[in-house]
């Protein structure tokens, strides 16, 4: 696992990825009771995030979202 930092090619876009997912709304934070996502690092081929109580839900969530870099070695 590897964590990547905010200067990160990759970073803007999972941002974006995981504000895309439905139970998000277009909101790459979803605070609530003051928790929102949180980056918990990187695979080679997965983004991994948690959200500890997420708004909709009131659950923790695990999102991996497919690395870029991942998806092309399979094309």
């Amino acid at each position: 696992m590897e964590y990547l930092d905010s200067t990160h090619g990759e970073w803007d876009s999972m941002w974006q990825e995981l504000a895309s997912y439905d139970i998000n709304d277009g909101d790459p934070l979803c605070i609530h009771q003051g928790l929102c996502w949180e980056y918990m690092g990187s695979t080679d081929n997965h983004h991994n995030f948690r959200h500890s109580r997420h708004p909709a839900t009131g659950r923790i969530e695990h999102v991996y979202i497919e690395r870029y870099q991942s998806a092309i070695r399979w094309a």
